[in-house]
């Protein structure tokens, strides 16, 4: 019975989307973005109430639940709160005829709290698919869009690539270990095969995550779909791949070869405990990202061009965190700096790309920095919120991006990885340049300009109701958790 219990929320999200699916058929055009994304909301704010049921317990081997799955649920969850917003302004004030976008949301959302909640590589897989197709067709809901799609083209056929290459790892685990269970044991003599699968699967994990060398999807996709589904992307994707990713590598520190005879390539080990292989794949890959997201991210105009790149750059520091265990030197694991980070990113940024949505006024086309600018004179409150967002994307105090970044540097500082470290932390202070760029564009004078007499607007008024509202619990939110973090994360 408890295990039917840790999965109300799943249930309950899932319900919902089947629900807006249904009902969508039997409502007239102009009624589908009034109602549909207040009935999915509901069913979100029921699932996040689910959570206080929840209790530490798995699920047949395949899912588990304890306090920090339950915190990234909560995560998600407020993030696709945020992305039914968004899609309620964007959409409606486009004037789409259909409303399955919101069906198809609680769908991927759905996939994401299973990813989180994974412990097997075939529940885990399935998660990841249920995540990924709803996506796909997120993506390409604008089937005029020429931008639109050549970026669902691109997801679509790299996501497929990198699902074969990530089940293809799963086959070789199993075939090193004669289960899918992510901390099983490792049969004797087949470590090396062991090696090679935990590799693809882990390439598959941050393929989805946006982690550099395989990011090159992000910036396209980024900008072919609207910015309410690139928010949700930048967040709950995320959110279900690194944390998908994060339970792989403590399951690997738990076989009974462990790390060092897994990778069994080097008896040299680091000071962090990791075999010199894995460090050095660790290293490379949070490097590239950091660099790539930090100096592409500069060079960008668009701001979704901008918080794409920012993807990439948060994913190496989350990917960073996996540098923190110290299990073969004091047989410890702590990876709560890494998750607490990956909540606050995920939050803030889709706050601030909610923002951006309902900021860019006629149409997320609208996007560029020049285009935003002064838009706190029309729309002050949503403002605000974006830009408290924003402040926590660019690591300031005193909301909850400066505790995350101070308490991951911390501790891979302490780790041994100094010079990781302080490179790391530079290039965030590079990185929080475009940030505090897009917040200052948001508050530069305009010239006056006339008022609005377009006879839509009062009409479109109710678009706006529950964007304004995510975007407050989003600021609020993290700035409660700057003062509140949680010994389970970063204790």
């Amino acid at each position: 019975m408890t295990s039917i219990v840790n999965f109300f929320p799943v249930i309950v999200v899932a319900l919902g989307a089947l629900a807006t699916l249904v009902m969508e058929p039997f409502l007239k055009d102009d009624n589908k973005h009034k109602i549909i994304p207040w009935f999915a909301a509901v069913f979100v704010a029921l699932g996040m109430a689910s959570f206080t049921l929840v209790t530490t317990d798995t699920c047949h081997d395949l899912f588990a639940m304890d306090p920090v799955r339950r915190l990234l649920g909560l995560a998600v969850l407020l993030c696709t709160l945020l992305g039914v917003s968004g899609l309620q302004w964007t959409l409606g004030h486009e004037g789409h005829k259909g409303g399955e976008a919101y069906g198809l949301m609680l769908l991927a959302s759905t996939g994401a709290l299973l990813m989180t909640q994974a412990i097997d590589f075939i529940a885990l897989f399935i998660a990841m698919e249920l995540t990924s197709f709803p996506v796909y067709a997120l993506v390409g809901i604008r089937r005029k869009d020429t931008n639109a799609g050549e970026g669902v083209f691109k997801y679509f056929v790299s996501g497929s690539i990198f699902s074969a290459i990530f089940l293809y790892g799963v086959a070789l685990v199993y075939g090193a270990t004669g289960t899918t269970h992510f901390s099983a044991l490792i049969l004797q003599g087949r470590e090396p095969i062991y090696a090679i699968g935990i590799l693809l699967t882990i390439f598959g994990l941050l393929f989805k995550a946006g982690a550099a060398p395989v990011h090159y999807w992000v910036a396209d996709v980024y900008t072919g779909a609207s910015v309410a589904v690139t928010g949700f992307m930048a967040a709950v994707v995320k959110v279900g791949a690194l944390a998908a990713l994060g339970s792989v590598w403590l399951g690997m520190l738990v076989t009974r070869a462990g790390v060092a005879g897994a990778w069994n390539l080097s008896e040299q080990v680091t000071a962090a405990g990791q075999s010199k292989p894995v460090f050095y794949l660790v290293v490379i890959v949070a490097v590239l990202s950091i660099l790539v997201g930090a100096f592409s991210g500069l060079a960008q105009k668009s701001i979704r061009r901008i918080l794409a790149f920012s993807a990439v750059m948060n994913a190496g520091f989350i990917v960073l965190g996996l540098l923190v265990p110290s299990y073969l030197k004091n047989g410890t694991v702590q990876l709560g700096a890494m998750f607490y980070f990956l909540v606050t990113y995920a939050v803030a940024s889709a706050g601030a790309l909610t923002g951006v949505a309902y900021l860019s006024g006629k149409g997320d086309r609208k996007e560029n920095l020049e285009d935003l600018q002064g838009a706190d004179r029309k729309h002050p409150f949503v403002a605000l919120g974006a830009t408290v967002c924003l402040a926590s994307l660019a690591g300031l105090p005193p909301v909850a991006g400066f505790l995350a970044k101070f308490a991951l540097f911390t501790d891979v500082f302490a780790a041994g990885h100094g010079a990781i470290a302080i490179f790391a932390f530079a290039l965030s202070l590079v990185a929080a340049v475009y940030y505090l760029r897009i917040a200052y564009v948001l508050f530069m004078p305009v010239k006056a300009e006339g008022e609005c007499k377009c006879c839509c607007c009062k009409s479109q008024a109710a678009f706006t109701y529950m964007l304004k509202f995510a975007v407050a619990i989003s600021a609020i939110a993290l700035i409660a958790m700057s003062m509140f973090p949680g010994k389970a994360l970063l204790g």
